[in-house]
């Protein structure tokens, strides 16, 4: 015989649900003297057996009546009901996880988290039933993003230039970069100057640590001959060269560089030219309007424009 306490513990169940049981005439118990409920060695069994049905999920309710009427019939109707449920759930299981690989595709690809809210806001009220509605939509929109055609791809020749340079590495450099270089731009008038050009990139020798969230974003700034460049801006030599640009906005960039790169692969004349050792070989993006880029309070940002360039070379 075992106490109600020691039958809860050995089989990891609370007394609550022992009594609930006896409640709906599955299980039964005797009392001692002192109200203690005990358990012998049937009623024993019969835990073990409603713990196993339960670990395989079968709905309560399916257990009892498979205890009250000890039909084997019975359980091979209520057991066939489960596997139904489970198999539907499996297959729920499976779109959902494949929704979930679909949606980080999405926000990978358009870094616009707004953008896929106003999305999810525009299916259907009952999501559950129809969840294929917003898989579709999402995988037609990357698939959209992904087969995008660029039609106003410019080929330019940068020339040589002395410049600037920031760098920083955080969670997040772009903005970081900014603010050491735009006050340092303004500061000396350098936008104000003949020839002025501003570009910021992910440098190909920078820090990228997915696991810290850290990496590096560089700007440069094009400086007259003879200025005197203060720690902790580092002057170089750029060395100019072969660009395919493309002009895009904030809110899309991201997007634009994936289609300037698809245009690369299937253009038939240019191809990528990004030689490790070449210091102009970097994918750059120019803020070819800075003072509305950086200065217009009142311009939203995803409106803000910029140039792509993708350094390239006859194949």
């Amino acid at each position: 015989m075992l106490r109600i306490g020691e039958t809860a513990k050995q089989y990891n169940i609370s007394k609550r649900t022992l009594r609930y049981w006896e409640e709906m005439g599955i299980l039964t118990s005797t009392r001692a003297e002192n109200d203690y409920r005990f358990y012998d060695a049937e009623s024993v069994a019969c835990i073990r057996q409603i713990v196993l049905l339960r670990k395989l999920r079968v709905p309560i309710t399916d257990i009892e009546r498979i205890f009250l009427e000890n039909n084997p019939d019975v359980a091979i109707v209520a057991l066939t009901c489960h596997l139904e449920n489970l198999k539907s759930e499996a297959a729920n299981s499976d779109t959902l996880a494949r929704l979930v690989e679909i949606v980080i595709e999405y926000i990978r690809q358009t870094r616009n988290l707004s953008q896929f809210f106003v999305l999810l806001e525009n299916q259907p009220a009952d999501l559950d039933k129809d969840i294929s509605a917003l898989q579709n939509t999402l995988s037609e929109r990357i698939f959209t993003l992904s087969e995008q055609k660029l039609t106003n791809v410019r080929i330019i020749r940068l020339p040589a230039m002395m410049v600037a340079s920031y760098r920083a590495e955080s969670a997040s450099p772009e903005g970081d970069c900014g603010k050491v270089m735009i006050p340092f731009v303004t500061d000396n008038n350098l936008h104000k100057c003949e020839g002025f050009r501003f570009f910021g990139f992910h440098p190909k020798d920078g820090v990228n640590d997915e696991e810290k969230r850290s990496y590096s974003y560089e700007q440069w700034v094009t400086i007259q001959a003879g200025f005197d460049v203060p720690e902790p801006f580092v002057k170089k030599q750029f060395e100019g060269g072969l660009f395919a640009s493309a002009v895009t906005q904030m809110n899309v960039y991201r997007e634009t560089w994936h289609s300037l790169k698809m245009w690369s692969e299937g253009n038939g004349k240019y191809e990528v030219d990004d030689h490790n050792h070449i210091l102009s070989r970097q994918w750059t993006e120019e803020f070819i309007d800075f003072e509305t880029f950086a200065l217009d309070e009142n311009m939203p940002f995803g409106e803000k424009q910029l140039d792509l360039l993708m350094p390239i070379r006859l194949k």
